[in-house]
Order: structure tokens, then sequence, then C-alpha cells
């Protein structure tokens, strides 16, 4: 195969069909004509020396070769669009969107200077900020709601940039806990537990289990404001991240026996698509969050 120089319009004919099962549907929906939809892939088929599509009676069925390949040419049409967007750098700064995801105990801490930074830095970008859940971030990255998320790790289906990391401690009041430096995960497990309904459930409970340790009595609360009022009138005690504790009088909070980490991810789509805007944010995030002094690896929980 010395010469091999497809056209854009067979290349994306290819999913185009796959998608639609029919030539015609996949031309009309590409803005061609049906004839010029054919001889492309044809054309296509033709310096390929195979057959992408076996002509069914209801339709067009994608061959052993066209399932090899597809792959590789949608890989080629993201590799074009990504040269698209770059092309356009300059203009994109001018006139873009970036769309952020994140955890409240981020989007009250750690995050707010980096987005001043952002928009001060490029007045022209429409800066969107999404606040929920670790599940809700997940699921605003996944439809494309946002851009770039941030969350507790792991998460699955996306792909995951460990960007930083929290401590996770007790949250106890101190009437009773004066003298403590320290708690184990077994100590905790004995008191009434205040278990946040808020967000960070799935990873508290994945923090027991790891340790073989069962929490004898649970009371889910959703706010974490009122997990640190009801611990600091001595309801139960809790586990938190560092940047989730507030100052409350009554209450303070104790390092695990051993220590562990939240692990706090940037998180993205697996079909991303990157834009000059997107890229610049997380440039920032790396310089900002990642060149920071972060706690020792040993006793993070991955």
């Amino acid at each position: 195969m010395k010469h091999f120089e497809p056209s854009l319009a067979a290349l994306r004919l290819v999913p185009k069909i796959v998608q639609t099962g029919r030539l015609t549907q996949a031309a009309r929906e590409l803005h061609m004509s049906q004839s010029a939809a054919s001889h492309a892939l044809g054309s296509l088929e033709s310096q390929l020396r195979s057959r992408l599509f076996v002509r069914e009676h209801e339709g067009l069925r994608i061959s052993e070769a066209g399932q090899r390949l597809l792959p590789l040419i949608e890989d080629a049409l993201s590799t074009i669009e990504r040269i698209r967007a770059e092309a356009v750098g300059l203009a994109a700064f001018e006139i873009g969107a970036l769309r952020v995801a994140a955890v409240p105990s981020l989007l009250s801490t750690i995050l707010p200077p980096i987005l001043r930074e952002y928009a001060a830095s490029y007045p022209g970008i429409e800066l969107s900020i999404f606040e929920g859940t670790d599940d809700e971030v997940h699921a605003w990255i996944k439809s494309g709601v946002a851009h770039v998320g941030f969350a507790a790790l792991p998460i699955e289906g996306v792909e995951t940039e460990e960007v930083a990391r929290d401590e996770w401690l007790a949250l106890v009041p101190k009437s009773g806990f004066q003298d403590r430096t320290s708690i184990t995960l077994k100590e905790i497990a004995k008191d009434k537990f205040l278990m946040s309904g808020g967000g960070c459930e799935r990873h508290i409970q994945r923090i027991f289990g790891l340790a073989n340790v069962a929490i004898r009595e649970t009371m889910m609360v959703r706010e974490m404001s009122t997990i640190h009022a009801m611990v600091a009138e001595s309801l139960g005690i809790s586990l938190i991240p560092q940047l989730s504790f507030a100052n409350y009088g009554a209450c303070r909070t104790l390092p695990l026996r051993p220590r562990l980490y939240r692990q706090i991810g940037m998180i993205r789509s697996t079909s991303r698509i990157d834009t000059p805007p997107i890229a610049a944010w997380e440039n920032l995030i790396r310089t900002r969050l990642k060149a920071s002094k972060t706690p020792p690896s040993m006793g993070s929980v991955k």
C-alpha cells in the first residue's frame, strides 16, 4: 500500500454508517449526496484493499476488517478535531467555555483561588461551576455536562489524575477526648457513628471495610454542618476529610492511627476532546495543586 490518502469525508462515513446501519442515512447526516458517499466509501475500501461493510438486505453490517480498523479511524478523527481546536487557540481564549464540577469540600477551600486566577487570566472564557456529591460529579463528567471534575478517588469509568491529598480525621466532641492525640478505627466504631450521606458515605464504608472493622451503630446525616453540630452536642462521632472541618467550639479533630489520606482526583471523560481553555485549566491545576506539598503516600486509602 504505497499511497494511502483517505478523505476526511470517507473516514467520517465509517462510524456514522456503524451508527445508522445505512449508507443513505449516514450520507444525509453528514450532508453528502448518496452518490458522493458511495464513491467516498468505495475509494476508502479500495485504498485499504478491504471491505469495511458487508452488504445485507436490511443495510450495512461492519465486517471483521472494519471492526479492527474502526478504533483507529475514530482515533484519527479525534486527532483531527484536536488539531482544529488547537489551530483556533487564540480565538478560543477570546470566546469559549469551561465547565467545572466538584464536591463542596473542594469548592469551599482549595479551588476558589485557582478559579479566581483562571478567570482573571482568561476573562473571555465563560466559566460555569457545578457543585455536588462524588457520584453527581462522576455523572456530570460522563454525560458531558462538565468538562473537568474534582472528587475523591477511586472513580471508575473516567480518566483520573491525582492532584492532591486530604487527611481523614475523626470528628469528636471536646468533652471526653481532651487528652487524646489520635484514635483508631476500632475505637471510633464502638461509639455511635454519624455517617455522611452527602457524598463521603461510600469512601468511609470502604475505609472501614479495608480495615475489617464493623461500625456498631450508624446514624445517617446529609449535611456536613449538621454533623459538626451533632458531634458538638456529643450525639456521636464521625470521620471527615480535613478540608470539610469547620471550627465548631465544642468539637475537635483527631488524626487516625495509622493515618489515612483521601486522594483528590481531577477527572475527565474517556471520550474527552481537549480545547485550549480546558488545557489551560488543567495546566493551572497541576501547577497550583500538584506542585504544593502533599502528605506521603504511605497510609493512603487507594
